[in-house]
């Protein structure tokens, strides 16, 4: 028979009525209702995370539309900093270009040529699922009047000291060449070595031994610690030891630091490649010495026949060597974490470099007021906790990155390093004039920002901040933001201390946060299992309305999804019946 229901042309032909007809737009009303979207990278294409994400805030904006309240949907992408640059060196890589061989400009051009061709296929595939945000409002990080709330941040961050530069210790990926910041780091246990190793102490024919799983760093070794109750070394604090290898002298030193319950009770201190042995050092005055490149390489602060071997090649001569020298005690098997990028997936290695940091501490005062006072709400509540731990403990936020894609920061360099920071070239300029009394050459900072340093603007920057409009004024506060649990460091609690500071409101009233699309066995969905669930295949079989209302009817607060596509299936049936 000829009427059965076929969803494709029925839910093709549907969605190009409504978006013709202009029906997603916000219709005058006194009651307001408004979602931002969070917004995908630029780069993305849709995964079942998506699909229930966005299908839980067209529910709630078709509710609310339906009932008449004057409903702004916010759609928009993300630039995706590190992501987008690294697609787009790969895809140019195989016509045979390199990044470098362009230069800056004519590279950001290649991106942008990309972004023109391959951009929309996200929002292409929401509209698939049928989502009802206002298109006509689409933005995009990298917009000019989004990228000028951006500049218009900094700046105001800058003058009133809560953005500054500093060398410090910051998370390093050798393999993209730029800082990433603590929540880019993915912790993984894994298998490995503990190298008990032999220091000579000098004069003596007695030694004192440490333990340690990244033996290439004691190259960089500038003191041996031990802990000021730990009798067993009372007798040799003071004394120097040979350091292996290099050949440099090194005290003993007492620090609090040394464990005498961990390892020898011994520990070799490297300030320049460890965060803790960063904080021993300074609080002992010590020397900082940095063997690594940028690319994890060892430099020319270490033995001739070292420079210039990867990291890992270096851990394995100084084996060979510290084994023939009779100074390798002994191995163990251990488990322990190690720190991985999430994005090329390399390991991560402590590096001293200059950087831009934002006061975190000092942004997240109001940010957490407003959420005690429950102005703010998670559901379920519990997340709070989580939103307090993070922000008790917060650190300084690196926010420069050494990329090309992205927004680079708004700051000059004088003839003698002095820092312009500034809204354009001109007003540096300017300042440059009155401060060196005679026109200088400015050279602009290399870096960009941090991706989440502009999706942390995302709720005002998209309703026209700094503009004053009649969107701002409307819908900020938004009402109900819908996220997954994985970001809310990354984003809601930078949203709110972004808010707070610049709209002295809440971004949004509450927060509805939804756990993990699973497969049917309860694993997560990861490519290398192979139990990725495309849900445009879903929609192509089942027909979106089947994929959004099995996601909707198992999406019960706080407890993770266990999808099969019989579920898809059998929910279908259901709704050919309706």
């Amino acid at each position: 028979s000829n009427d059965k229901y076929i969803h494709s042309t029925v839910e093709n032909r549907i969605y190009s009525y409504w978006e013709k007809n202009n029906l997603f737009k916000p219709k005058k009303n006194k009651k307001k209702f408004s979602i931002v979207i969070p917004p995908p990278n630029v780069t993305g294409s849709l995964h079942m995370g998506h699909a229930l994400n966005n299908s839980i805030q067209d529910l709630l904006i078709r509710y609310y539309r339906m009932n008449n309240y004057e409903t702004l949907w916010q759609p928009g992408t993300d630039h995706a900093g590190i992501a987008t640059q690294a697609l787009v060196e790969k895809k140019l890589g195989n016509e045979g270009i390199k990044k470098s061989d362009l230069g800056r400009e004519k590279f950001i051009k290649k991106v942008w040529e990309w972004k023109n061709e391959y951009g929309e296929i996200i929002i292409n595939q929401l509209k698939k699922l049928g989502c009802s945000c206002d298109w006509s409002r689409n933005a995009f990080t990298m917009d000019d009047n989004l990228s000028s709330s951006v500049t218009k941040v900094f700046v105001e961050l800058y003058n009133k000291n809560l953005i500054y530069k500093s060398k410090k210790l910051v998370n390093w990926d050798t393999v993209l060449k730029t800082a990433i910041s603590d929540l880019e780091v993915d912790q993984r246990e894994v298998n490995s070595k503990l190298f008990y190793i032999k220091y000579p102490i000098y004069g003596t024919n007695n030694f004192i031994t440490i333990a340690t799983t990244r033996p290439e760093t004691m190259l960089a070794d500038t003191a041996v610690a031990v802990n000021p109750k730990d009798k067993r070394y009372k007798n040799i604090v003071g004394k120097d030891v040979i350091l292996p290898i290099s050949g440099r002298k090194i005290k003993i030193i007492k620090d609090n630091y040394a464990d005498p319950t961990q390892g020898t009770g011994a520990v070799k201190i490297t300030p320049a490649h460890d965060f803790n042995d960063y904080d021993a050092g300074s609080r002992n005055k010590l020397d900082i010495i940095n063997i690594f490149t940028e690319s994890g390489k060892i430099n020319k602060n270490a033995p001739e026949e070292y420079v210039g071997l990867d990291r890992f090649e270096a851990r394995k001569k100084i084996l060979i060597e510290l084994s023939n020298k009779g100074l390798l005690a002994k191995e163990e098997n251990i488990k322990n974490k190690v720190p991985y990028g999430d994005r090329s997936n390399s390991i991560i290695e402590p590096f001293l470099t200059e950087q831009w940091f934002a006061d975190a501490k000092k942004l997240s005062t109001k940010a957490k007021k407003i959420v005690k006072k429950k102005k703010i709400n998670f559901f379920p509540n519990n997340w709070s906790k989580t939103y307090f731990q993070w922000m008790n403990n917060i650190e300084p936020w690196c926010i420069s990155r050494q990329l090309w894609w992205g927004h680079q920061i708004p700051a000059w360099y004088g003839p003698d390093k002095k820092i312009f920071v500034a809204n354009s070239y001109k007003d540096a300029k300017k300042s440059a004039k009155k401060h060196y009394k005679k026109d200088v050459e400015l050279i602009r900072d290399p870096d960009v920002l941090d991706t989440w340093f502009s999706s942390g603007l995302w709720p005002f920057a998209t309703l026209g901040w700094p503009t004053k409009n009649y969107y701002l004024k409307k819908f900020y506060p938004t009402t109900v933001l819908v996220t997954g649990f994985d970001i809310i460091f990354f984003w809601v609690a930078r949203m709110i201390m972004f808010g707070m500071n610049f709209m002295n409101k809440e971004p949004f009233k509450d927060i509805y946060v939804h756990a993990l699309v699973r497969d049917e066995k309860g694993q997560k969905m990861s490519k290398s299992k192979g139990n990725v669930i495309d849900p445009l295949e879903l929609i192509e079989n089942y027909s979106a309305d089947a994929l959004r209302f099995t996601l909707l009817s198992m999406a019960s607060p706080g407890r993770d999804l266990k999808l099969s596509e019989d579920r898809v299936k059998g929910y279908r049936n259901f709704l050919n019946k309706l």
